[in-house]
């Protein structure tokens, strides 16, 4: 009997040791082209939050999936397929449903403020602007699956898609609609790339639209996933704590946020009719306001 109990006990521990030193394997979607840098900081905060917790939950790995759009993201997480492990995703109701989220937003929700890419002759008209009104006037861009979509639909813009990421600054620029919205935290480097391809492409300046817009890592619903979004859960508020995280946004974002002059921006709030009650907007040290008192 002893030795019995003797065999379960080394077992358990070699198990456990095993499972210890077992390499977790983060596959995340890539760029959708070369021109793409949207997800730059949010993969190297990941980076970050697995080098933290190394220690404690062992080696990772970090690997890109194949090329996907936004529709066949969501749908490979959500089926479990070993192709995409890791998805970057504002939340809804509908997601929150079937997938494990880390509810801490990733960039502190600055992609929820917005300003608009247009052609440089447009200014003139975006000048005789002033109200929601006269903005829903004005036809948008997005891509195809993006969930600001039935955000902006709902507050009753008129929105056109493209497939590929290239082809709405393509499109823009053929005046296919007049607006493309982008997040402060993605403007920046979209018009220093695509200004190259499109000179007459510019960052529109008078409105900032804003609506929140929490964006989240999500993992699938399995035990491997909910290991993961532990790991991410923990990793991420260690380098909250210990000033990581804070070097790596300023060191992205705080000189593309006064480049953009917000405080002398005109800003309209639109509602995001998608947002679960789970969103944690009580915990004020995750979220970032950029403009501050007018």
């Amino acid at each position: 009997m002893k030795n019995f109990i003797f065999a379960i006990t080394f077992t358990f521990l070699v198990l456990q040791s095993s499972s210890a030193l077992a390499t977790m394997k983060f596959i995340y979607h890539p760029p959708e082209s070369n021109l793409d840098t949207r997800y730059n900081f949010h993969w190297e905060v990941l980076r970050a939050i697995l080098d933290a917790t190394a220690k404690k939950h062992g080696p990772y790995e970090m690997n890109p999936s194949v090329f996907m759009t936004e529709d066949r993201q969501l749908s490979e997480i959500q089926r479990n397929k070993p192709h995409l492990t890791v998805m970057i995703r504002e939340t809804n109701r509908n997601i929150e449903k079937s997938l494990l989220p880390v509810r801490i937003p990733i960039d502190r929700n600055l992609i929820g403020y917005r300003v608009f890419l247009i052609k440089k002759n447009k200014q003139k008209d975006f000048d005789k602007m002033s109200s929601l009104g006269d903005l829903r006037k004005v036809t948008l861009g997005q891509g195809k699956g993006w969930g600001d979509i039935p955000i902006l639909e709902n507050a009753g813009f008129k929105v056109l898609t493209e497939i590929y990421y290239d082809d709405l600054f393509k499109s823009l620029n053929k005046e296919k609609y007049q607006a493309f919205p982008r997040g402060i935290t993605e403007v920046h480097d979209e018009i220093e790339t695509f200004k190259k391809i499109y000179p007459q492409l510019t960052v529109e300046k008078k409105f900032l639209l804003y609506y929140p817009l929490p964006t989240y890592f999500w993992f699938p619903n399995s035990e491997e996933g909910r290991l993961m979004a532990l790991r991410v859960e923990e990793g991420f508020k260690t380098i909250i704590k210990n000033g990581t995280y804070q070097n790596l946004f300023d060191k992205y974002y705080s000189s593309r946020i006064m480049e953009l002059n917000l405080k002398k921006r005109q800003i309209i709030t639109i509602e995001n009719p998608q947002l679960p009650e789970t969103v944690p907007f009580k915990d004020k040290e995750l979220w970032y306001e950029p403009v501050g008192d007018r």
